[in-house]
Order: structure tokens, then sequence, then C-alpha cells
């Protein structure tokens, strides 16, 4: 019972309606929640693959439990697996047994064969695989979930030229971010993130967002966000000489009513040690983000100690990924362009980098599914669009900006002048 309630509760916070096909079981593997996940089926089915909330199933039954502290899907999943076993395993053992007794040995060994083959296969052979034809109807069902759609399919970009290109921020985007030394970075990641909080306020999600900073305070990221929220100076925030220090105070005790959150991370939160993957994961797991931002890629720890930079990139990128898979949180990573980015840079100075001029490791971008540059050149932002799974790439929208102010207005090429 625990183990089946503990899965249950993974499967709607994970908000993922084909979990139980991705572990390879299905209503049948249930006993004392048979009818809950029966329910939670049908209303994914009637919902056009939207799952209910774990407070919805709360009070549609009242045996079901909302439970804080989960046993780890995998052994829920191997409990689950081994109690369909036992279930379909004993009746062919008693049948297997009566025809030895009445003098059918040979055809009871023949049919405990064949009898094990399929259960074999059942319960060990088809586990992950994803098959074009038996999973059909799941296929037109997620098809359904987009169908006739006109707005975003995911989280807005906060830039309208960006979204029509990617359709936001999907829940499986790993998104690189990548920009020379001091191009800004940092600012458009804050950007996002900003952009995504502003939208879950707006339509009242309460999925929090994450800024995980590897190198800057949590003020001074907080800081950055007041300035995107109410244009205060961000320069006079950082230096104490606000000229009306008051309107911050009724600014700041108006911000705190909101229900939506925005979790800033800095390394002093994890004792002062590189954040690692597993770090990430847990972080993911305890607050359920709606988007988390990566800031910055280099400065993560793989977690082993690995000491060639190179190796650490891509261990770090590999388990980001996993991570970003398995959770469903869309996440963004920025990451530095390195030397060859600079030297074309001399060469044509509204360039922006290359998928292969990411520094140390082109495997961040053959892992991202979309990969955006960037290029400051005065008060605007180039950002483009290099990568982009199943939609344009090699694309460009650009934004006027005042730092300063939080002023941040898309504009197009032909009404700028470099």
């Amino acid at each position: 019972m625990l183990e089946e309630l503990s899965y249950v509760n993974h499967w709607l916070q994970s908000k993922d309606p084909y979990l139980m096909r991705k572990h390879g079981i299905d209503n049948t593997y249930f006993v004392a929640l048979q009818d809950v996940v029966v329910w939670i089926e049908g209303f994914r089915n009637d919902m056009n693959g939207h799952m209910p909330t774990i407070e919805t199933v709360a009070v549609e039954f009242e045996d079901f439990r909302v439970l804080k502290d989960l046993d780890p899907v995998e052994y829920c999943v191997n409990v689950l697996r081994e109690q369909r076993a036992y279930m379909d395993y004993r009746p062919v053992l008693v049948e297997n047994a009566n025809m030895t007794n009445s003098g059918q040995t040979l055809e009871a060994m023949w049919k405990m064969r064949n009898d094990l083959d399929v259960m074999l296969k059942k319960f060990t052979g088809n586990i992950g695989q994803y098959e074009w034809t038996k999973h059909a109807e799941d296929r037109y069902n997620k098809y359904m979930e987009k169908h006739g759609q006109t707005g975003l399919s995911g989280i807005t970009t906060g830039i309208k030229g960006l979204d029509d290109l990617t359709g936001g921020w999907k829940m499986d985007d790993l998104v690189l971010l990548a920009g020379r030394t001091n191009e800004g970075k940092s600012w458009v990641g804050e950007f996002f993130a900003y952009a995504a909080w502003l939208s879950f306020v707006k339509a009242n999600i309460n999925d929090p967002i994450i800024y995980l900073s590897t190198e800057m305070p949590e003020i001074e990221v907080a800081y950055r966000m007041d300035t995107f929220r109410a244009h205060f100076s961000n320069r006079a925030l950082n230096e104490g000489r606000l000229t009306d220090a008051e309107l911050y105070r009724e600014y700041t005790l108006e911000l705190m009513k909101k229900d939506q959150r925005m979790i800033i991370l800095s390394q002093d939160a994890n004792r002062g040690k590189p954040f690692t993957p597993m770090d990430i994961r847990a972080i993911i797991e305890s607050e359920r983000p709606g988007l988390i931002v990566l800031d910055q890629l280099y400065d993560l720890s793989d977690g082993t100690g690995e000491r060639d930079i190179r190796r650490r990139i891509i261990n770090v990128t590999n388990g980001i990924r996993d991570v970003n898979l398995s959770t469903k949180t869309p996440t963004i990573m920025l990451a530095q362009a390195g030397r060859d980015s600079a030297k074309d840079q001399k060469k044509d100075p509204n360039a922006a980098p290359e998928l292969h001029q990411i520094q140390e490791s082109d495997n961040p971008a053959q892992k991202a599914t979309k990969v955006v540059t960037l290029r400051k050149i005065d008060d605007i932002f180039k950002l483009s669009l290099k990568k982009n799974r199943g939609g344009k790439k090699d694309e460009d929208v650009f934004m006027r900006t005042d730092l300063d102010t939080g002023i941040w207005e898309e504009t197009t090429k032909e009404e700028m002048v470099f």
C-alpha cells in the first residue's frame, strides 16, 4: 500500500501524464489504489493529457494521502512489478502443481516453460521500450494536447520574436545561453527568469522560479529583479542612493503579498561548495519549480573532483540533462564563449558566438535542445537562435535595453544603426 501511494504521489507531482508507460507499468499493477489510478487516467484522457492536482485527488478519495517523504521512484516501480509478478505467477504454479499431481508432468513442464517465457518478457523484456504500433493511441493523445493551440506551448521567454520562433520554454527544454565575457549573460538569464515569474503571476500559477547564481550574491540578483519589476535604478539600489527610499519600502511591502515565488540561490546557500547535478536535482524535487536558470555552467562541480575542465563540463552537462529530463523542468544554462569567438569578434564586431565556440567543450551545445548566443552592441542585445530542435534556427532577435532602469524593448535590425 505504501509503495503504491508513494508512486502515485510521484506521478502527480511529476505532472507527466505518461510516467507509468515510461516505467513499463499500468493500472493492473495496483491493488489498493487501482480505483485511484483508473480515475486519474480517466481525468487525463478527458482533459487532453492534463493531470489533476494532487490536492484534487486527495479530495476525491478519502483513503489517498499526500506524502512528504517519498520512497525513490525506482524502488516503488520494482515493488509494483514484484507485486504484479506474484499475482500472475502464483496461479501458474498452482495449475502446474495440479497437472503434475494428476500425472501430466511433461505437459506441465512444457506449459510452465511457455507461461514463464510470456511472463519474463512482460516483466523484463519490454521495460522502457516505445512501440510505434502499440503506443499509437498514446501518441494521438499527446498530439491532441497541442492540437489547435494558438498560444505558446511553453513558458514565455519574455520576447515576442523569440516566443514566435521557439513556442516558449517547454518541459524537456535544456537551453544553453552563451556569450563572451562581460556581454551581459547574467542580465539576459535574469530577464528570462523574471519574464517567466511575471507570466506565472498573470496566470495565477504558484510554481516557483529558481535562479541559481555561482558568482553574484543573492541580494544583487534580487536588486536586478526589483529593477525589472519597478524600474528602480539598479546602480542606486547597489550604492544606497535611491532618491525616494520610502517608495522602495512601499514597493517591497506590496511585493511580499505575491504568492508566486522567485527563489535565488548562491553558493552560500550550499555552504560555499560548488553545486553538483545531484544538488540541483534535490532542489528541484524539493521545490518543484516551473523553470530553473543556472548561472553559470563552468562553476558547477560533477561531484567526482574531476580536475580536467573539459571532462568536468561534459560530466556536469550530462548530469544536468538527466535531471532536466527526469524532472520535466525547463532549464536554462549560462556558459562562456571561447577564444575563437573573441577572434571572430575582431573580424565582425556584430557577430554572435557560434555553436562550436562554446568554451572548452561542444558537449553543452550537443545536449541542449535550444542554443541562444548573445552579442551586446551599445544598448542592444542581439540574441541569435543557433539551435532550435524541431523549429527554425539561425534567426536573430534584438532588444534595446537600459540596464540601469530595467527597460527592455524589442526592436528590429532595420530600426537599428550599429
